[in-house]
């Protein structure tokens, strides 16, 4: 499981996003800090095909900052 949290200076964005891998199932929650937010699952044929994309969803929001 990955989880991020951005918050910005002055109260602007307060968000989350959790990544969780399950065989080849990947369970993205994402939404506004302190309320339960959005989930998406998505199932993958392999876990090496699920991993991948988890990885790529965690490296682009962590290159958005």
């Amino acid at each position: 499981m990955t989880y991020l949290e951005l918050s910005e200076d002055g109260g602007g964005s307060h968000k989350f996003y959790e990544v969780t891998v399950a065989g080849t199932s990947v369970t993205i929650t994402y939404g506004r800090i302190g309320e339960a937010g959005q989930t998406k699952v998505t199932n993958f044929p392999t876990e090496a095909k699920a991993q991948a994309a988890a990885d790529k969803k965690i490296g682009e929001k962590t290159r958005k900052g």
